[in-house]
């Protein structure tokens, strides 16, 4: 009996109840009672614990929300801002192409070239008809595009820079003394001096050419050709193209010449031209140095160029 708890409970009425126990059964429960109030705490703590955390999330939420509000705002500020200065770099390309165009397009006038409209259309082509752009921007390039590509087909700019021994036009023959035509002008310079091409081309003749001695000839656009003559060394043949600048050959004196120099000939249409117009324009022929905001400018002068064209197609 002594593993056993006897327990009696009596009422006001004398009456009484008795309980027996094991002891083993008791220990169990006061074990399952005390585990399951310390689990009832631990969970308490860990409720406790978790709306303190949703707090901070709320918390932060809000806080997030807000940034997210001001990012958004300083989004539309920056874009607003943007957009302004594009505008105004738009505004300040056009004009500035605006007065380069004319400039050129002045002096290419004044060199007796007329600048025409390139035209693209042809008996294998086709599709539905779209108006033009009436864009400012668009039609500047477009025009200016042109203009440049008339000027790299022109012979424009100094072969060699030495001194002209003989100009363009009526003169006495340097070797027989008697009056004689001379088609070009002759322009001093040491032997070996490099010999540059004036404009972009394709080489047409590059061989040694009885008294012209080692010759090249070189057929650019709109009718222009250019000949060099006398060369020391011939550095192109038939069939190449050339670009302004690059380098052709070497002065010196073979064929019909009394010491060593370049003779150098301007032809429009099969036809000797007087060069010297076209040599004093030699600033033209360099290539300027950019700035990076002169290539921002373009970039969105081109940018805004494919902007109108999608739209063309979309309509």
């Amino acid at each position: 009996m002594n593993d056993q708890y006897h327990i009696i409970i009596t009422r006001n009425e004398s009456k009484a109840r008795s309980f027996l126990f094991s002891k083993r059964k008791l220990q169990l429960a006061g074990v399952f009672i005390a585990s399951l109030l310390l689990a009832i705490s631990i969970l308490g703590k860990q409720v406790t614990l978790l709306n303190s955390k949703l707090q901070e999330n709320n918390v932060l939420k809000k806080e997030l929300a807000l940034q997210v509000q001001e990012l958004q705002q300083l989004s539309r500020e920056q874009t607003e801002s943007f957009q302004q200065e594009k505008a105004a770099l738009l505004n300040t390309a056009v004009t500035e192409l605006e007065e380069r165009s004319g400039m050129i397009e002045r002096i290419i006038c004044n060199l007796g070239v007329k600048v025409k409209e390139t035209s693209q259309a042809n008996k294998n082509s086709g599709g539905p008809f779209i108006a033009p752009l009436l864009d400012g921007p668009n039609n500047l390039l477009l025009h200016s595009d042109n203009i440049l590509e008339i000027i790299n087909s022109l012979p424009l700019g100094r072969p060699v820079p030495g001194s002209i021994s003989s100009k363009f036009g009526h003169r006495t023959d340097p070797v027989n003394g008697k009056k004689a035509f001379h088609t070009g002008v002759d322009i001093c310079g040491p032997n070996g001096q490099k010999i540059l091409a004036t404009a972009d081309g394709v080489v047409t003749r590059s061989l040694f050419n009885g008294s012209y001695g080692r010759y090249v000839e070189i057929v650019h656009g709109n009718g222009y050709s250019t000949r060099f003559a006398h060369m020391k060394k011939l550095l192109v043949k038939r069939g190449d193209r050339v670009k302004r600048g690059q380098k052709i050959g070497t002065v010196g004196s073979s064929g019909r010449s009394t010491g060593p120099h370049l003779h150098y000939e301007v032809c429009l249409h099969n036809k000797p031209i007087n060069p010297d117009k076209f040599m004093w324009v030699d600033k033209l022929t360099r290539a300027p140095v950019i700035p990076k905001s002169k290539i921002k400018i373009k970039h969105l002068l081109i940018a805004k160029n494919q902007s109108s064209s999608k739209t063309i197609h979309k309509n």
